[in-house]
This record gives structure tokens, sequence and C-alpha cells, in this order.
């Protein structure tokens, strides 16, 4: 589905995609969002993507139509807010690449966001490293390739993908995946790897 568009339509595609996974993370989930995501995997469970793709798509879905809004606003404040309850986990590159936050992978992100010329806006309080924010800043070099048909934001696309989104997301999968309180969020996880796979194969391909 993905390859058969033209490249506007794959760019606003991506950034849609982009939007959809960063808001699993970016606060806690009211009612509003709770209804689009349901309305969004209800239609992509009838898509057909890629196997690991679907399957991923399949199982939010069918968790959304289980689980209540109190349910996943409490597992959010389990897994990203509690900082006593001992189930916390970690979104940084930092986190997973040095053992702790604010270390050399942030100061790596912060110098590839330079190549690519983005900065952090102001208003935001996590790190460069962090998920959300790397997804913000491949959703920027996204935007930035519709007005530029050269290689740098592409190559910039792929470094960022391969050494810092796609790690950070791999490991997050096996972390949520073996927390008591991740259910919901172990499944957008894994729709977020299963994207990212996507993302590879398409950024790949663009820069030969």
């Amino acid at each position: 589905m993905i390859e058969e568009m033209n490249e506007r339509d794959l760019c606003r595609v991506r950034l849609r995609f982009l939007d959809l996974i960063k808001s699993f993370f970016v606060e806690e989930p009211d009612a509003e969002k709770m209804s689009r995501w349901r309305g969004i995997f209800s239609a992509l469970a009838r898509e057909q993507v890629s196997p690991r793709f679907d399957k991923a798509v399949r199982e939010i879905s069918r968790a959304l139509q289980e689980k209540s809004l109190k349910d996943l606003k409490s597992e959010y404040y389990h897994l990203f807010v509690d900082p006593c309850g001992g189930a916390l986990v970690e979104t940084t590159a930092s986190y997973y690449r040095n053992g702790r936050s604010y270390s050399q992978a942030l100061a790596d992100i912060r110098g590839l966001m330079a190549e690519a010329g983005l900065c952090k806006e102001p208003v935001v309080t996590e790190p460069e490293d962090s998920l959300v924010v790397m997804l913000d800043t491949f959703a920027s070099m996204v935007e930035e390739e519709q007005r530029d048909d050269g290689l740098p934001v592409r190559e910039l696309q792929g470094r960022l993908l391969e050494e810092f989104l796609a790690p950070v997301a791999e490991k997050l999968a096996a972390v949520l995946h073996d927390n008591e309180y991740a259910d919901f969020y172990s499944r957008c996880c894994q729709v977020l790897c299963c994207y990212l796979d996507l993302e590879k194969g398409l950024v790949a391909a663009e820069t030969f």
C-alpha cells in the first residue's frame, strides 16, 4: 500500500503515522484521543501493509475495544508518571545506550539535529533524545524532504532511525513486555517498532 503512493502522498501518510504514534507517549490519554485511536485502528485493521504490522494493528485495535479510558489512564500513570510505584520506564536514548540520562547519546542527537538545522522548541521539557522529541525530529526531517530533493536530509533520517529511534523502540518494547503494568502500551510499542521497520525500508530505498 505505502510503496504504491506518489511521493507527496507518501510524506503525508508518514507524517500522520508519526503523529499517531507520538500521541501514545506524549501525554495521558483522554476520551477524545481514545475515540480517535479506536477509529484509526479499526480502519487500519482492514488494510494490509505487512504481516508483522498488520498483526500489531489487530492486537491494539482489539485492546482499544476491550479496555476503558480508566484502564489506559492508570497504565499510563504507572509507566510514565508515578515516581514511587517501581514501574516507571525510561524513554531516552541516553538511558538505553549509556545507562543514565543526559549522557553522550543526548550530545550526539543534538549534533544530528544541528546538521539538519533543527532545534527543540523552548516550551518542550523533554530532552532531545527522548522518544517523543525524536519522533518530532524525524517528522520535521520528513517535512523537509518535501522541500529538498537532495540526499542529505534522507541520510540524516536514516541515521536518526538506525542509530537512535529504532534501538530505543526495540529496547523499550522489551522493557514494556516484562512490565506487569504494561499491556496496552506494550502493544503501542509494538506498533511503533513495526512502523519503524517500514520506515527503514523507505529510507533505504530513497538513499539509493
